[in-house]
């Protein structure tokens, strides 16, 4: 045995005498007591061990549902941006179509002022037609007559 090894030896030699010593002069019911207390913590610290351990498995399952509730938020993110995609195109369709419809409108406005014009064209010419087969007619019948004469 060294030195050093020999020194470290005799202190835990000492150290060990004074401790048995002061047992020793303890009392009994004190020593008892203490035992009991000893007891008491022990039974203390493994409640509180396994109520870390039971924090620990909490801990990880709320570290597991963050995780997936991140993962859904990001997927409900997506979709959110799609939908505003869809809205954004569905609105500048809507615009296309309102201008579109009001164009068709426009036109058909157009038409009908103009087909409102033919029309009274055409009853225009009716009536210069019917006036004209009227005095057709009676040229007709002067003819007739003077032929009969």
């Amino acid at each position: 045995m060294t030195y050093p090894d020999f020194a470290e030896a005799l202190q835990a030699r000492i150290c060990a005498d004074l401790e048995a010593e002061k047992i020793a002069h303890t009392p009994r019911k004190r020593r008892e007591a203490d035992e009991r207390r000893v007891e008491i913590l022990e039974v203390h610290i493994a409640a509180l061990e396994e109520r870390v351990a039971t924090a620990e498995v909490l801990g990880e399952q709320r570290r597991h549902e963050a995780e997936t509730a991140a993962k859904k938020i990001a997927a409900l993110e997506a979709h959110i941006a799609t939908l505003q995609e869809a809205i954004a195109k569905a609105e500048s369709l809507g615009e296309q179509q309102r201008q579109e419809a009001q164009t068709a409108a426009e036109r058909a406005d157009d038409l009908v002022a103009e087909l409102i014009e033919i029309t009274g064209e055409f009853v225009e010419m009716s009536k210069r037609i019917a006036e004209q087969t009227a005095e057709m007619d009676k040229l007709r019948a002067e003819l007739n007559d003077y032929r009969s004469r």
